[in-house]
């Protein structure tokens, strides 16, 4: 009955670590939707276009874009490359179905978990009936 309980609360250990990796994983896809949806809402525009920027502190500047062909996308370790926009929007497509990859594999590996959990519950249940009837 000890060893369920430890590997019941191992199992849990890992599927609460999951459940937390599926929440950042999709935040960060959330993240790159909204980055495209802005570049495709900003090639539609014509003029002039005002935007705030953000300075922190929940502050914000008002500005104007004077490249609306380009933008800067972050490509990972801390560095950006400029992109034309076609470009940005077709790398952070990529990006957004890695992030959907990853989030169906962690969700198959979450259910896979959940099953054993419960496999291990029947199983202490089992082994709990089995000692009350031989008390």
């Amino acid at each position: 009955m000890e060893k369920l309980a430890y590997e019941y609360q191992l199992l849990q250990a890992q599927a609460q670590l999951l459940a937390q990796n599926l929440e950042l994983l999709t935040l960060g896809m959330n993240e790159f939707k909204a980055v495209k949806e802005t570049l495709e809402g900003l090639k539609k525009t014509e003029g002039e276009t005002e935007i705030l920027v953000p300075i922190g502190a929940g502050s914000f500047l008002k500005g104007r874009i004077t490249d609306k062909e380009n933008a800067i996308v972050s490509v990972g370790a801390g560095y950006a490359v400029e992109k034309n926009l076609d470009s940005a929007i077709e790398y952070l497509d990529e990006r957004i179905k890695e992030y959907e990859g990853a989030i169906a594999r962690t969700q198959n590996a979450l259910k896979k978990l959940e099953a054993q959990l419960g496999d291990l519950a029947k199983r202490a249940q089992e082994l709990q009936v089995k000692q009350a009837t031989k008390a």
